[in-house]
């Protein structure tokens, strides 16, 4: 009798325990968010460079002069990200930002950058330059991308 209950039930366990496809795969992208990565400094720059520039050639590919409020939402939303426009009439702006506007207005430079804003984020930047019939450049305002370490450490492929 023993032998047959238990039988039944190892029975009607095994039948009732299947997983649709997509329920697989969503567990094992759980699985992969939860485990634990070791990642250096440098790969989480190089992981923050990379995922500003992907964001910010997407901005550039639609609004060249970064002026497109909804198309800065959807986009925030989509990589769950902060957008901000570095300029001088900004008031809103960070320590850290306003500290990258003087260096970007002083010396003109044209290369992207990203800074640590305390301990768990990070900002990237992309300068965006006026051309003159000269031929020379102006910094006009700069792409702000605020992004959690978590984000970037999640987007890291090995």
């Amino acid at each position: 009798m023993k032998f047959l209950l238990f039988a039944l039930s190892f029975l009607f366990i095994a039948c009732t325990g299947s997983l649709t496809s997509d329920q697989r795969k969503k567990i094992k992208e759980n699985m992969e968010q939860g485990e634990i990565k070791k990642v250096t400094d440098v790969q989480i720059t190089e992981a923050a460079f990379d995922y500003g520039r992907k964001i910010a050639t997407e901005i550039l590919a639609y609004d060249r002069a970064f002026t497109n409020l909804p198309l800065q939402d959807s986009l925030s939303q989509l990589y769950g990200v902060e957008l901000v426009s570095i300029h001088e009439s900004n008031k809103s702006l960070r320590a850290v930002e306003k500290q990258l506007l003087e260096a970007y207005t002083a010396q003109g430079s044209n290369i992207d950058n990203v800074q640590k804003m305390g301990s768990d984020s990070l900002l990237y930047t992309k300068p965006l330059m006026r051309e003159h019939p000269d031929g020379s450049t102006e910094f006009t305002k700069a792409i702000g991308i605020r992004m959690t370490r978590k984000q970037i450490i999640l987007s890291i492929k090995e």
